[in-house]
């Protein structure tokens, strides 16, 4: 362009620097920058919130954040979103929650964007009192109605466990939408509300709501975490031919699960061999998973070998067969496995719980034998462990990875969870 002297604006420029930040072109971002400085276009807004926006999305926050400061004069609310979504992405929070504080300092007014990405991020953390928080804030600025802004919502009340919240909050919508809707069918799914999601499924077709590919996710999802195997079938195959959806890989992983969760594991393998395209590692990972629940080492070795091969740095397919082996007590195969992980060097990474009491973030890591408070921890365990086994639980204590008797596989289960 530059060579047939094509005409250089501000619109020119902002495509170029969205499509460096959406291909993840950061070398061609950075030179592109340098353009823009030296035609003088870095202190028009439209432009600087490109450049904001361009190095979020290529997760240089560093950039984006100096850019905020030096271009100050052409600070607004786009650029301010564009800073606090990059840091929700990154998953660095208390960044997007200062840079919020700061925005409202400047006496900024937060839009729906804004909303939307924190509130996402409460949701991913679990963050209730925040969330709600926020969720005062959008409707003090009469942003509830915002169909992103309301799905959001809707799903962070669903991840905190509140249903009660959650339905109240769906009944303020003066006028529901797909994106509340699916919202709402999602977390049906998260909570094994399989004949909810259903009902509002068949809703959502006699209202004429334009039903998308993430509507059957969540209705094939809700079906599988609920065991109705029939009913999640016959969705999936009415995909294409009734409602003109094309099934993706993520709908091909969900069969996969809602098989494999009800014991049809030689269904779910000739499910597997007639996909049209590869099974992705989610598939391949319920499959494994599924393997180790009803004790099927040889397709467990196979789903494990597949999944290798399709994302070489996951841990989890070593760990899935290795329980496989530790279940039937082949403990020979259960080193065998931990050595091939060490000599590829696999870690699991380390599951971690959180409570959020009096605004500090109270974080719980499996087998972390450095916490703090490791002792009170394990008495509460104990007590608890007490409880729940007088109430009638049982410990799954087969599928633990370590060759010792019964009791001190029991001990060890407590251990392992704290």
């Amino acid at each position: 362009m530059l060579v047939e002297d094509v005409t250089i604006d501000q619109y020119l420029l902002c495509s170029a620097l969205c499509a460096c930040g959406s291909f993840k072109a950061y070398i061609t971002g950075r030179c592109l920058h340098t353009f823009v400085v030296k035609l003088g276009f870095d202190l028009q807004v439209s432009v600087s919130n490109a450049l904001t926006d361009m190095y979020c999305k290529l997760g240089d926050m560093d950039s984006g954040f100096r850019l905020l400061e030096i271009e100050s004069r052409g600070t607004n609310i786009v650029s301010y979103t564009s800073l606090i979504d990059g840091y929700v992405e990154a998953d660095q929070i208390e960044k997007a929650l200062t840079t919020f504080i700061n925005l409202k300092r400047q006496r900024i007014e937060p839009n729906e964007f804004t909303f939307s990405s924190l509130i996402k991020a409460c949701a991913n953390d679990a963050a209730l009192e925040q969330g709600s928080q926020f969720h005062a804030l959008v409707l003090k600025y009469k942003l509830d109605q915002d169909p992103f802004v309301s799905s959001v919502i809707i799903d962070m009340y669903g991840k905190c466990g509140l249903l009660d919240h959650l339905i109240q909050a769906f009944r303020t919508i003066s006028k529901a939408n797909e994106y509340a809707l699916n919202s709402l069918m999602g977390v049906f799914a998260q909570h094994g509300l399989g004949q909810e999601a259903i009902d509002l499924f068949n809703r959502m077709v006699v209202q004429n709501f334009k039903l998308n590919a993430v509507t059957f996710i969540n209705l094939l999802n809700a079906c599988s975490h609920s065991g109705l195997l029939k009913e999640g079938l016959s969705y999936f195959n009415s995909m294409e031919n009734v409602y003109g959806i094309k099934p993706r890989s993520e709908h091909y992983s969900c069969v996969i699960d809602l098989l494999g969760r009800v014991g049809r594991l030689e269904e779910a393998e000739i499910f597997i061999k007639k996909m049209p395209f590869e099974p992705n590692a989610y598939a391949w990972c319920s499959f494994l998973a599924a393997c180790r629940k009803y004790g099927d080492k040889e397709r467990g070795k196979l789903a494990a070998e597949s999944l290798k091969r399709v994302d070489p740095e996951n841990s989890g397919a070593h760990v899935l067969l290795s329980n496989i082996y530790a279940k039937e007590q082949q403990w020979e195969d259960v080193r065998s496995v931990r050595k091939m992980m060490k000599d590829e060097n696999l870690r699991k990474l380390p599951g971690y719980s959180w409570i959020d009491v009096d605004n500090k973030v109270h974080v719980f890591g499996a087998e972390d034998w450095r916490h703090p408070h490791k002792k009170d921890i394990d008495l509460k365990l104990d007590s608890l462990l007490g409880k729940i086994i007088e109430a009638g639980y049982v410990p799954d204590i087969e599928s633990v990875p370590l060759d010792l008797d019964d009791d001190m596989k029991l001990l060890s289960t407590n251990c392992i969870s704290s």
